[in-house]
């Protein structure tokens, strides 16, 4: 018998190259899973569970598509706590308003917890909640469609977002959940032209800054940044090179100027002596003790049933406005004075149903005051950062005449951010 092979048909090649190209497929399969399996061990396992934690996107826009963002003088964000008809809480909107009519505001978008966002010309960066406390951070387009996820450098908590809309980036301060532990209120700057990039680490002198404060400068993509000893820098986010020294102080107020940063100390002789109030050159780190309008009254040295807030510097000139908070018998009102050259006069007064101020902020061309106000008796939404009252209101002031010019449901007018 003859022992000479028959020639394999083109068929049969074909059919033997598939089976083993499976086979080895298969292979390739089988140590691909089981290196996942492993990071899964060592990452402590990528249960059902632990995916549920990840973050990812809560927000559904309400704005139809199109080529142009929608284009709005304010936003301001309604936090809901009420239930609907099946038991489950009423989701949070952002609201976009204009300085005219009446209107209450267009619907920009909803989610069911929002911590707080940021305005930029073509999209808002928005901070949400998920369901074991953890951040999401989304982008989602003024131009309508799904939101987008910024990758975040581990599970933690996102606060104190601000955003250059002018320079498209926005940054934040971000905390590590305790099973990783590897941030601690660390800056993070943004760029959202680059949504293919992560989030960077801004770098001070000795490493990743953590701040307890900041904000970017107006115009600009530099920022300022407070640490935890008090000590305040200037930073060009972009350039890991350029840290300026401002020194310590207790607090950042402000830019009065483009180029000037305003802020606080406390008085020589605590409880005796008011504040003390500065501004600081950006482009030369000079201080400069301001001289307020008929000086600004202590925070700390009223009777206990009268306070005020922190001035905010609206102009060089030295005027400003301030909450003056007032107890008696258990119940409060506030007051905004505005002080200039020619003295101190009563800028607004609320309606007794929304006689809290809770904080004030000025305009990009400091023509109005963002007022936020909530009722007398109120309930918190028990949010686990940056909780607030609810409801709130937004009245928005004309600093000349002192006119209410509109009420807009909601807190945290986009001017403050």
């Amino acid at each position: 018998m003859s022992t000479k092979r028959r020639p394999v048909s083109a068929k049969r090649a074909a059919a033997i190259a598939a089976a083993a190209e499976l086979l080895a497929g298969r292979r390739f399969a089988r140590r691909l899973y089981g290196a996942i399996a492993i990071l899964a061990v060592l990452a402590g396992g990528l249960t059902v569970a632990n995916l549920s934690k990840l973050p990812h996107p809560h927000s559904t826009s309400a704005l139809a598509r199109s080529a142009t963002p929608a284009a709005f003088s304010l936003y301001t964000l309604q936090r809901d706590t009420g239930k609907d008809n099946s038991g489950l809480k009423k989701p949070d909107t952002i609201l976009g308003s204009s300085l005219s009519g009446s209107d209450q505001g267009t619907v920009i978008l909803s989610a069911p917890r929002i911590q707080e966002y940021a305005a930029l010309p073509s999209a808002l960066a928005v901070v949400t909640v998920n369901d074991d406390n953890t951040s999401s951070l989304e982008m989602v387009p003024l131009t309508g469609g799904p939101p987008s996820l910024v990758p975040l450098p581990s599970l933690g908590t996102v606060a104190n977002l601000h955003a250059a809309g002018s320079n498209h980036l926005i940054g934040f301060t971000f905390t590590a959940s305790s099973a990783t532990g590897q941030y601690w209120k660390t800056l993070f700057v943004y760029d959202v032209d680059k949504p293919s990039s992560a989030p960077w680490a801004v770098q001070g002198i000795h490493g990743p800054v953590t701040a307890t404060d900041w904000r970017f400068v107006p115009g600009a993509a530099t920022l300022v940044a407070q640490a935890d000893d008090q000590s305040i820098f200037l930073i060009d986010p972009l350039d890991s090179g350029k840290v300026s020294p401002l020194g310590t102080h207790a607090g950042i107020l402000g830019f009065p100027g483009t180029n000037e940063l305003a802020v606080s100390d406390p008085g020589l002789r605590v409880g005796v002596d008011p504040p003390r109030y500065s501004t600081i050159n950006l482009s030369n780190g000079a201080l400069t003790p301001a001289t307020l309008a008929g000086g600004a009254a202590p925070e700390n040295n009223q009777s206990a049933t009268t306070t005020v807030g922190q001035p905010v510097v609206l102009d060089g000139s030295g005027q400003f406005a301030q909450v003056v908070r007032k107890f008696d018998a258990g119940k409060e009102t506030s007051l905004v004075n505005l002080t200039d050259r020619n003295g101190s006069r009563v800028l607004y007064r609320p309606d007794a149903a929304w006689s809290r101020i809770l904080d004030t902020c000025v305009s990009p061309a400091s023509d109005y005051l963002a007022v936020e106000t909530a009722a007398p008796q109120y309930a918190g939404d028990q949010y686990p950062v940056r909780p607030e009252p609810t409801p709130m209101r937004t009245d928005l002031v004309d600093l000349k005449s002192g006119t209410v010019v509109k009420s807009v449901p909601g807190f945290l007018p986009s001017w403050c951010g």
